[in-house]
């Protein structure tokens, strides 16, 4: 019965269910974010990168490749696979990058609903600058779902702005700096 979503590609199919949240948003709204929306885009990107690469230099892991890795993962469960593979990182880095992600993103779902309203978490602006900072698009998605349903297109359009940017800059820029730091080739 479900023969088809083989055929068609599953991941592509998840793909443009992600993309599809966003079909909700309203343009005003979304131009109301401004500055401060990309500002969070780059900002979760940068900490999230930080603090996964300082985790894995607290385990031990010493090569720029797994420490990029394991930071981008806790970018995203799909931006630390990206990045590993353009990396050549083993399978064992790839799938502590995976583990990073998740536990990421099982946080911000649980933890949305409790922190809403002390974090303010109640318009589309502040959705979409969640969105940026948080980027883990089911747990974003799943904890907007849980606070407010008609934040949800918002936080999921930055939360994927994120993921496409996390997996541009992680093998390349991020790589790069990581790499000077760390030395190797």
């Amino acid at each position: 019965m479900l023969s088809g979503v083989g055929l068609m590609g599953g991941a592509m199919l998840r793909d443009f269910a992600i993309v599809a949240t966003a079909f909700g948003v309203r343009m005003e709204e979304f131009i109301k974010s401004g500055v401060i929306g990309m500002l969070s885009l780059f900002l979760g990107l940068f900490v999230s990168f930080f603090a996964g690469g300082a985790v894995a230099f607290a385990f031990g892991y010493r090569d720029p490749v797994s420490i990029t890795t394991i930071g981008a993962g806790a970018a995203t469960y799909i931006v630390g696979p990206v990045t590993g593979t353009a990396l050549q990182a083993s399978s064992e880095v790839i799938a502590l990058s995976i583990t990073a992600g998740l536990v990421k993103a099982i946080t911000v779902m649980i933890s949305t609903p409790f922190l809403a309203k002390a974090i303010g978490l109640n318009n589309p602006r502040a959705a979409m600058i969640f969105g940026g900072l948080m980027g883990t698009n089911s747990g974003v998605m799943a904890g907007l779902a849980a606070t407010d349903p008609k934040l949800v297109p918002y936080g999921a359009m930055t939360a994927t702005f994120y993921t496409g940017f996390g997996c541009l800059l992680g093998p390349s820029l991020v790589f790069i700096v990581v790499r000077a730091f760390f030395g190797g080739s």
